[in-house]
């Protein structure tokens, strides 16, 4: 089922296609609270190691095939480029989210039709509850009271009540939702369904499916911007980025961009957006809805999540690395190395207490 198709722009390998992929970047990962970095420079990364981290902490999703996967994530320390000892999950992760506080991470681990609550103070897993058909992508409401879970198997949405993670009854989506992003205020959930080419916007707090919109080909992320009015769509197929404004339900404007996007990041209320697709990362004003000049990342780019009050990019490499890529002068950090298919990734607002994920023999 997995399956390598062509080459992206600039002859770099072109990502799997989310359909086919068993793990993939979430749009709900890019909306979580993200806290700041160290900027390095470029070398090599170095090999896992305990003790307190530096600064934030990325979790990364690593493993994308039934074959082999996993049930761990990568975690990496972002002021160090230090990898941290792995933390264990339910099988195959494919995507994250983490809680308003920094308490808890929410993993869609999708191997076992699970959703895993790992606790970051003690990098332990608290509780797991059974949700969809292969659960591909999780977000959260800003006051941390609802998750919605994306079920890429049985075309659903999965609502979990927080904090006493209670399910409830699943809402009828579009063919293979890969992506779910819920507004900034609260009131809106957009879902990206890969096979129908199409989202399905889904009003909140009731909970309500409305009529699905076209939205190219085949999308597989989705970001609501920092005003509440416009939804952001990546499309694999056709290499563009769809705006939908959300009061009219129509769209505003199809914008190019860098090859094959997977993920799309937003740092808090700002107005540009960071597109992950072919072998770079491409600026997106919010405002005028223009696509910037593309930054290379050095290798493949897949899921993203910004730091450093976003000034740097963390991308999921092809390669099997997380790469820091600063968002000003363009410069390619420290590469760190967390092996396997890097889809992922979120760097979580600090725990409460200190103790930190990973550490300890």
């Amino acid at each position: 089922m997995v399956r390598r198709v062509g080459e992206a722009e600039g002859g770099a390998p072109m990502p799997p296609r989310p359909g086919a992929r068993l793990g993939r970047l979430s749009a709900a990962i890019v909306a979580s609270a993200l806290v700041g970095s160290a900027f390095l420079l470029a070398g090599c990364g170095s090999p896992a190691v305990s003790g307190p981290p530096a600064g934030p902490v990325a979790y990364v999703a690593t493993v994308a095939g039934r074959a082999h996967p996993g049930n761990t994530l990568a975690l990496v320390d972002t002021a160090t480029s230090k990898a941290l000892k792995s933390v264990a999950t339910g099988s195959l992760p494919a995507a994250m989210a983490a809680t308003p506080d920094g308490a808890h991470l929410l993993v869609a681990d999708k191997g076992d039709n699970q959703l895993t609550e790992i606790t970051m103070s003690t990098g332990k897993v608290t509780r797991r509850l059974t949700v969809g058909l292969e659960p591909d992508a999780v977000a959260l409401t800003p006051d941390g009271s609802l998750a919605l879970v994306a079920n890429f198997g049985d075309n659903t949405i999965t609502p979990v009540s927080l904090p006493s993670m209670k399910v409830g009854p699943p809402i009828p989506v579009g063919h293979q939702p890969v992506a779910v992003t819920i507004s900034p205020n609260g009131k809106m959930a957009v879902v990206a369904n890969y096979q129908d080419g199409t989202v399905t916007p889904i009003g909140l707090p009731r909970l309500l499916p409305m009529t699905p919109l076209p939205a190219g080909p085949e999308p597989d992320a989705v970001l609501i911007g920092p005003d509440n009015s416009k939804a952001l769509v990546a499309d694999f197929e056709t290499s563009t980025v769809t705006a939908i404004d959300l009061s009219t339900m129509t769209v505003r404007k199809i914008i190019p961009v860098a090859g094959n996007p997977t993920g799309i990041a937003l740092w808090k209320s700002t107005m540009i957006a960071y597109v992950s697709g072919g072998n770079s990362v491409t600026p997106l004003d919010l405002n005028d809805l223009d696509a910037g000049t593309p930054l290379p990342v050095g290798t493949t780019a897949q899921g993203l999540a910004l730091a450093d009050n976003g000034r740097t990019a963390w991308v999921c490499g092809g390669n099997a690395t997380l790469v820091p890529v600063n968002l000003v002068s363009g410069a390619i950090g420290r590469a760190v190395d967390v092996g396997g298919q890097p889809t992922a990734v979120v760097i979580p607002a600090p725990p409460t207490t200190r103790t930190p994920p990973g550490a300890g023999s």
